[in-house]
């Protein structure tokens, strides 16, 4: 019942609460919905409020006689006089009732279309008070809403439709039915035999969506007392955009992918360059460019496993931590590296700079931080905080040379690390030497990946 309270209330043109009783026979709104298609003369939702027997008699009577009630004006609010009426809900012993409060003006003088919503409305809860609308294919219960493209059909108990909407007649139309909707046997209607005629003359409801016509129809159809209450939507607009976003999609992913493998064929050819020089100084310069080829690879290895341009940003640190540790130590156990905390996914540019970054400061750690044949240690740690990202690389080492400063210093490697940092992300690079040495980078996110954290 609470789940399509909202339909009710578009429905009816009215607010709606359902209220369950406690031991003492006092009710308390436990759910309500207010509507898109009226003033609600509520200020702000009921939940939790004790209805006063006082102001709503009608909801104590339709729980304590099993009868639907209906008043007499007893709400002015924004210059519109409102009535309630209350469903019991639960037979053949009432737990609670539903009360719906509208505008006097909306049965004094309804349209054709109001008609039939309202009473829609109200079937809609007869049909609810006795337990859920089982859907017939599911088993399970179904609860829906009215959706802004939605078309309203009613049909009759002999299968003939007694309404249909102007944006049902629309849709209808549009997948080939000529003359008059209305009259028409459901089962005519382009896939009215799977998406109404099942519930006709029947308890239940159904949910599908078919292609037929060459349009994609969703039905949402509900058997009330004497009537089956249809939902109707063309989808064939949004399918056609969502498959253009996926082959998009698939599009980007593909890139990625080759990226990826165009960047670890460099990578490759960049280590068997280094491996045929005799000059240390031009291996060291060939290892750190492929380092700097391989962090990228990762990213957008990631990035080609993706669904959208973000990826986890501490799955992608770990590889390229492995990848700079392998490079540089091999088989080494002696220097042991580990990666700690979690990031979550962020934006792919973000990512891309981020582990470009953490490659070249690990790769500073195993090369400067420790004597040659002596054990050590290097952590990476990760944190996320509502609006921020830090990244710290900290070793056992033996900390920073007398007067050197990492973060000023003009050598290749900070050189990158303080571009990325500060010009491309726009954050800040601290470091500090007390047993060993810390590097943190602080770095501000975008928007969306705040409100994605």
């Amino acid at each position: 019942m609470a789940a399509n309270l909202q339909l009710i209330a578009d429905l009816g043109y009215g607010d709606v609460a359902l209220a369950i009783a406690d031991e003492r026979g006092d009710l308390t709104v436990v759910a309500d919905a207010r509507p898109s298609t009226a003033v609600d003369p509520f200020a702000s939702s009921r939940v939790g409020r004790v209805l006063p027997r006082s102001e709503e008699p009608e909801a104590y009577s339709a729980y304590e006689g099993g009868l639907r009630g209906e008043g007499p004006t007893r709400r002015v609010a924004r210059g519109i006089r409102y009535v309630s009426e209350a469903h019991p809900i639960g037979a053949p012993n009432p737990v609670g009732t539903v009360v719906r409060t509208y505008g006097e003006h909306v049965e004094a003088t309804p349209s054709r279309m109001e008609r039939a919503f309202i009473d829609s409305a109200r079937d809609l809860l007869d049909a609810l008070r006795t337990g859920p609308l089982v859907d017939v294919l599911s088993g399970e219960p179904l609860a829906t809403t009215r959706r802004a493209g939605d078309g309203i059909l009613r049909v009759g108990p002999r299968g003939r439709i007694s309404y249909a909407s102007p944006n049902a007649v629309s849709i209808m139309r549009l997948a080939g039915v000529e003359g008059r909707v209305t009259g028409m046997r459901a089962s005519e209607l382009p896939g009215g035999g799977l998406g109404i005629q099942p519930v006709l003359g029947a308890s239940g409801a159904i949910a599908v969506q078919m292609e037929v016509a060459g349009r994609v129809l969703s039905y949402r159809s509900l058997a009330l007392p004497a009537a089956v209450l249809v939902l109707v939507e063309d989808l064939t607009e949004a399918r056609r955009r969502e498959r253009e976003i996926e082959i998009k999609e698939a599009t980007i992913r593909e890139v990625h992918h080759r990226v990826k493998n165009n960047l670890q064929t460099i990578a490759s050819l960049l280590r068997l360059q280094a491996r045929r020089s005799d000059n240390a100084e031009v291996r060291r310069a060939l290892t750190e460019a492929t380092e700097r080829a391989a962090s990228m690879a990762a990213v957008h290895d990631l990035l080609a496993r993706s669904d959208h341009e973000r990826v986890d940003f501490a799955e992608a640190a770990r590889r390229v931590v492995e990848s700079v540790r392998s490079g540089l130590v091999g088989d080494d156990a002696n220097i042991s590296v580990t990666v700690a905390g979690d990031t979550g996914e962020i934006d792919a540019s973000t990512a891309t700079s981020l582990a470009l970054a953490l490659a070249e400061l690990v790769h500073n750690a195993f090369e400067h931080a420790f004597e040659p044949g002596t054990a050590g240690h290097v952590e990476v740690t990760l944190q996320r905080d509502a609006d921020r990202l830090l990244l710290g690389v900290r070793d056992d080492g033996r900390g920073l040379a007398s007067g050197f400063d990492p973060v000023h210093s003009q050598s290749l490697g900070f050189s990158i690390v303080r571009t990325l940092v500060e010009d491309d992300l726009r954050g800040s690079l601290t470091a500090s030497g007390d047993g060993g040495t810390i590097i943190t980078i602080e770095v501000p996110l975008p928007a969306a990946d705040q409100a994605q954290g």
